[in-house]
């Protein structure tokens, strides 16, 4: 019995990874006597909304526990590579110059914003910018 009510309130936790989330209820699922519809229901219902929208989305008809997991592997698979993608790939946050660099600049007669050969009034990399801030407000 007590094995049935942590079934049915197990979730899966929205970062974290299924196969936590499926050897939880692996364990679980071995001391509880129900047929395979009622597992995959509960399952499913543990899942996070990222997960389900998704499986939603597929339209795929999974028929079986086993392929409700499969198909949640591969899911929370993409998922955790796409963020780990987009935290590899983070944009370097633009730092001020400093003062050696702003001389050479200055000397050589390059553009103090993008290091350019143009003036700094002329960069359409500033003026691009400065544009972009402006349609914010």
């Amino acid at each position: 019995l007590n094995a049935e009510f942590e079934l049915n309130s197990l979730s899966m936790k929205d970062n974290s990874k299924a196969s936590t989330y499926i050897a939880q209820f692996r364990t679980l699922q071995s001391r509880v006597d129900w047929n395979n519809a009622a597992f995959a229901f509960h399952f499913r219902k543990g899942l996070p909304s990222r997960i389900t929208n998704q499986l939603a989305l597929t339209g795929q008809q999974l028929k079986t526990l086993q392929q409700l997991i499969n198909r949640t592997i591969e899911l929370d698979n993409c998922y955790h590579d796409k963020n780990e993608d987009a935290l590899r790939y983070k944009p370097l946050k633009k730092r001020p110059m400093n003062g050696d660099e702003r001389a050479r600049r200055e000397k050589e007669g390059l553009c103090l914003y993008c290091g350019g050969k143009h003036e700094l009034d002329s960069c359409v990399k500033r003026i691009a910018r400065e544009a972009a801030k402006l349609a914010k407000k």
